[in-house]
């Protein structure tokens, strides 16, 4: 019998013991807690995604309308460098001697010089007298030549030239 006595009950004690139990209330609120704040921190990270993307949209526009400005650009500098080509052209045909001469002798109706209506001069260089201005100029120069204030000038000068 003293085997049969040892034998424990171990539903009564399970029955008899129990644990005491939270408030679930308490626990309630506190998972409540974290899903709002779960939830504010998923919104504005929804909202700031949200917002990057449309900046970086924005700013494909901005490249979009950049790229047509300097497309329509590039098209206005080559009609403009055809225009300015034609008139380079236009001009080496006004230019050109041989045109010159043919529009001359066409519309104006000039033709060259015959012998008989030439008329050479010659000149003798020796006999001319010189101008007032070229005498006072060489004057001027000599002046220049032998004052002491110019002899100190260039010397100041050529010191200056030699250190530069």
């Amino acid at each position: 019998m003293v085997v049969a006595q040892r034998k424990y009950n171990y539903l009564e004690e399970e029955a008899i013991y129990q644990p005491p139990k939270k408030n679930n209330a308490n626990k309630h609120k506190e998972s409540k807690k974290i899903k709002t704040i779960h939830k504010v921190q998923m919104i504005l990270s929804i909202i700031i995604i949200a917002s990057l993307c449309i900046g970086i949209l924005l700013g494909y526009v901005k490249v979009s309308e950049l790229k047509y400005k300097v497309n329509g650009l590039n098209k206005e500098i080559e009609q403009l460098e055809g225009v300015a080509e034609n008139l380079r052209v236009d001009v080496e045909g006004i230019k050109r001697s041989d045109i010159i001469e043919k529009s001359a002798k066409e519309e104006l109706g000039m033709q060259y010089p015959e012998k008989t209506q030439m008329v050479f001069l010659s000149v003798d260089n020796s006999k001319m007298p010189k101008s007032a201005n070229a005498k006072e100029k060489a004057k001027l120069e000599k002046e220049k030549k032998t004052s002491i204030i110019a002899g100190i000038k260039g010397t100041v000068h050529k010191l200056f030239t030699l250190l530069d």
